[in-house]
């Protein structure tokens, strides 16, 4: 048996950091942030806690890579819309497509509504999703301008709030939220 290559070695890195980051998202997401350690990543990963630190230097750290990690998981459904919606057909695409991500990627979510307002981790917020924030709202901004509407960045920031509303009751009360019905509503009134 040969040797592995470079390329072969930093794929099983990737994949193990994957690993740690898809353990540490199901802990914080369950547990929460503040009562996950290290040594509980450790043990439900099945990574020894000395080599966590090989790939995260501490749990903030860890945390980085989770949000930085679910945060692209969105932008690649988002690219396929960048760098505008131009139909009303585009925009419901968009919003739906924005829960089809939310569905998919439960955990994710709820550790993002856990933690927006907490201000141990609002920096950490701010660095990470700040940029991705601004372009994204800047789509439905562009969308609106078009559509010529008076005031496009309200409009947009006013879509936005009801995502994140409709987004935090779907999180919060999981099937029972009607969220078809809410969606249709919703689209319905902004688009």
């Amino acid at each position: 048996m040969s040797p592995r290559t470079k390329e072969q070695n930093e794929e099983i890195k990737r994949n193990k950091e994957i690993h740690i980051i898809e353990s540490a998202l199901k802990l914080f997401a369950v547990d929460g942030y503040s009562s996950t350690s290290m040594q509980s990543i450790s043990k439900y990963s099945g990574v020894s806690k000395g080599n966590l630190y090989n790939y995260f230097e501490s749990k903030e750290d860890l945390l980085e890579g989770v949000l930085n990690y679910g945060l692209a998981q969105f932008a690649e459904l988002f690219s396929s819309y960048m760098p505008d919606i131009k139909t009303e057909i585009d925009f419901e695409q968009a919003i739906r497509g924005n829960f089809e991500m939310i569905k998919s990627n439960n955990d994710f979510w709820k550790l993002y509504y856990n933690m927006v307002a907490q201000p141990k981790v609002q920096t950490l917020f701010q660095k990470v999703f700040a940029p991705f924030l601004e372009q994204y709202m800047s789509i439905f901004e562009n969308y609106y301008r078009s559509k010529g509407e008076e005031n496009p960045q309200a409009m947009s920031l006013l879509l936005g709030s009801s995502l994140d509303g409709i987004s935090l009751g779907y999180i919060l009360m999981g099937e029972m939220y009607p969220l078809d019905d809410v969606l249709k509503q919703l689209i319905k009134k902004f688009k």
